[in-house]
Order: C-alpha cells, then structure tokens, then sequence
C-alpha cells in the first residue's frame, strides 16, 4: 500500500469551513487560504460527516450572506449590475430564464377548435 502525505484534515475544519462560506467567500477561497487544492475540499465532504454538513450549512449561509448584500446594492446608481448578475448566476446558478417543466407533471388540457365543411366552429377538450 502505498503511503500519501498525512491529511490536513483537522477536527476543526468543519467550523472553518461554515464561518469562511458564511462570511460569503468561495470553496475556492476556503481551500487557498487552508493551503488545499478544491479537489481535496470536495472529497472531505464526501469522506466526513461533519465536514459535509458544515459545507451544506455553509453554502445556504454563504447564499444569504450574498442576498442581503445585493439587498443593500439595490438602490445603488454606482453599482454595476451586469457584474453582480454574472457573479450570483456563476457563483449561486440563478439566471432570469423560467424553470424546465417537469416531464412527471400531468399535461395542460387543451382546447382544440375544429371548423366543419359547413363553417360551424365546434370545441373538444383534450
């Protein structure tokens, strides 16, 4: 078998990991400023418990932490929204395009309108 380097995983990593993310920094700037590489970050939160609750909790803080600064941005001329909408839409995946619909929900009924040889419009329901 062969021998790695020993891990710098610590117990407490877990809460420096929440207060980092919670502080509104990245994964990325969590694993610069330990001396890790991403990579290491995301298999920790796969290989401890603790570490993979602390980085769930973290990423919703993390979230939020940014919500109530681009609250506090709103009404500012001297922001540039173009730039916070790239960062939330890379960092936290929202955009402005509407949901997919989900392919298990149940149909819209729709109307069809048939017009007779005669003229006559008549409706069926589908």
């Amino acid at each position: 078998m062969a021998k790695g380097r020993p891990t710098k995983y610590t117990k407490d990593k877990p809460d420096r990991l929440y207060t980092a993310l919670a502080a509104g920094k990245s994964v990325t700037q969590f694993a610069a400023e330990e001396g890790l590489h991403k990579s290491t970050v995301y298999d920790w939160v796969k290989k401890f418990e603790a570490f993979s609750d602390a980085f769930t909790r973290g990423q919703e803080a993390s979230q939020a932490y940014w919500e109530t600064e681009l609250q506090k941005m709103m009404y500012d001329r001297n922001v540039n929204a173009p730039l916070v909408k790239l960062y939330f839409a890379n960092r936290f995946n929202w955009h402005d395009k509407p949901e997919p619909a989900d392919p298990q929900a149940a149909p819209e009924p729709v109307n069809v309108i048939i017009q007779a040889e005669n003229g006559r419009l008549d409706s069926q329901s589908d």
